[in-house]
């Protein structure tokens, strides 16, 4: 199991559409935010690889300015 934790900057008008959106993605998990864009989520998947698609996928969320990995940490199942 590969845990990722990633920090999500966002126009801060966009927070509450974003939040959603990323609640609707496998594996997302969203653990804060705060009232200039930024968002704490983790990305929980069994492929290292799949990570990278899903930080992909978060970008091309609209309003999201990016998206990056800070944490990785890999958990035998």
């Amino acid at each position: 199991m590969n845990i990722s934790g990633v920090l999500v900057k966002a126009y801060p008008e966009n927070l509450t559409t974003i939040q959603e959106t990323l609640a609707t993605m496998n594996g997302v998990e969203i653990h804060g935010n705060n009232d200039d864009g930024r968002i704490v989520i983790t990305v929980e998947d069994v492929s290292a690889n799949n990570i990278t698609d899903t930080l992909t996928e978060i970008q091309a969320v609209p309003g999201v300015l990016s998206a990056a990995m800070i944490y990785h940490q890999f958990e035998e199942e």
